[in-house]
């Protein structure tokens, strides 16, 4: 198995170092115990670096200072990753120098990653590494409230601007995961790792795809071809859609091109894209020998040039190519999409951020009831125990009666003369 290009990533924050960490973790092979990646891991929180394995072509960069996390605080992130810049740019030079392409990763919303997203892409930027990096972001849920939403949110607003500038923008939806997860009993640290996994996968899939299968036809998605997409500014979107093949049946082109309508709207991370927007796109299908000998005709291939060409009209090129590969008995269709804006669930968290300030904003403007009646309870005089006894005894001088020694006198008596 060969890959097409030598991926790095720099993994910011708990969520960053850990889809990052997965990357990195993935083996060239089934068989084979090479890990052609390499990850550069930072956070400010110790215990979290901790918790993730150490492999070789993986370096952890810690934050003196800010071991105890940061608070959610985008500022406090940002002013960690700052205070160390000058350890990490060397860091970063040494250990990504042979990478051809780089991936920021971020889960948007914390503190450290959120916080330092921004600044690590201006020291990408100015260290050589223009034209060869590119954004991996997970969005946060819509339930995790009103300060991660904010927090994501501000450094979207940012990115947005610049995103033309940039190289592809992956965006991995946690709502739409979780969502797909529901049927799953895992645990909640499970499941997160198991969609780390599911990244990493997918983009290693797509690395080897275009090195590792030979092209059956005239036309090869090659490596060139994928870094010209990564390096496309907007974001990049992900179909995937396997097919056993004794259901394909070129006659009836409903048994395959339903299954790949479907992978593209639904995506693999993320969906709700207007691909009418799209620059560029990309479909690359593997098959087995035999099966490729019968499926891959003009026919079908023209079934599939012309849904990407009623689905993004304006394209700088929309190749399909076929490849053999040594999967029996299936077909596994992969179709990238380039320069596309942010999906749906972009503006689906800014209504719910407006929806949550609204509802604060209420709570301040609340009557507070209780407070209400406590204040209309009027003050009384304290009235004077009634003491049968002395009512009808000889009256005594009136003076203070001498406290006898040892006699409990109450700590609080002052209370008893407030009113």
């Amino acid at each position: 198995m060969n890959i097409s290009l030598k991926y790095g990533f720099l993994g910011l924050g708990m969520g960053g170092t850990s889809i990052a960490h997965a990357c990195a973790g993935m083996r060239l092979s089934a068989k084979s115990e090479q890990r052609p990646y390499t990850a550069l891991l930072i956070n400010s929180n110790e215990m979290d670096l901790l918790k993730l394995p150490d492999y070789p072509n993986i370096k952890k960069i810690k934050l003196p200072g800010f071991e105890r996390g940061v608070g959610r605080d985008i500022q406090l992130g940002q002013e960690a990753f700052n205070v160390h810049k000058e350890t990490i740019a060397e860091t970063l030079q040494s250990f990504f120098n042979d990478r051809d392409y780089i991936f920021i990763c971020c889960g948007l919303g914390g503190g450290t990653g959120t916080g330092s997203v921004i600044e690590a892409i201006r020291l990408l930027h100015a260290k050589g590494f223009a034209g060869r990096f590119g954004l991996l972001l997970t969005l946060p849920r819509r339930n995790e409230g009103r300060r991660v939403l904010d927090n994501a949110l501000q450094r979207l607003q940012v990115i947005k601007r610049a995103m033309q500038g940039l190289g592809a923008i992956i965006v991995v939806d946690n709502e739409k995961l979780f969502q797909t997860g529901l049927s799953q009993s895992q645990s909640v640290e499970d499941f997160m790792k198991s969609c780390n996994r599911h990244v990493a996968r997918l983009l290693h899939d797509l690395n080897t795809v275009t090195a590792s299968y030979k092209p059956y036809g005239s036309y090869h998605f090659d490596s060139s071809e994928w870094l010209n997409m990564l390096r496309t500014g907007g974001c990049l979107h992900i179909a995937k859609c396997t097919l056993p093949a004794q259901t394909v049946d070129l006659a009836s082109p409903v048994t395959y091109m339903e299954a790949l309508k479907q992978s593209v709207l639904n995506g693999e991370l993320s969906a709700g894209y207007d691909l009418q927007d799209a620059t560029s796109s990309a479909v690359s299908i593997v098959a087995d020998g035999s099966t490729a000998k019968r499926l891959f005709t003009h026919t079908f291939v023209e079934q599939i040039q012309s849904f990407l060409h009623d689905s993004t009209p304006i394209l700088d090129e929309n190749p399909v190519a076929t490849y053999v590969g040594d999967q029996l008995g299936q077909v596994t269709i992969y179709t990238v999409f380039a320069g596309l804006n942010f999906p749906d669930s972009v503006k689906k968290l800014t209504e719910e951020l407006t929806e949550l300030e609204r509802k604060a904003e209420e709570r301040t403007q609340k009557t507070d009831a209780i407070a209400e009646a406590l204040a209309g309870i009027k003050p009384q005089e304290k009235k004077a125990a009634v003491d049968l006894e002395s009512l009808l005894s000889v009256a005594e001088p009136a003076s203070a009666p001498a406290q006898e020694e040892g006699e409990f006198k109450d700590p609080f008596d002052f209370l008893n003369n407030l009113k």
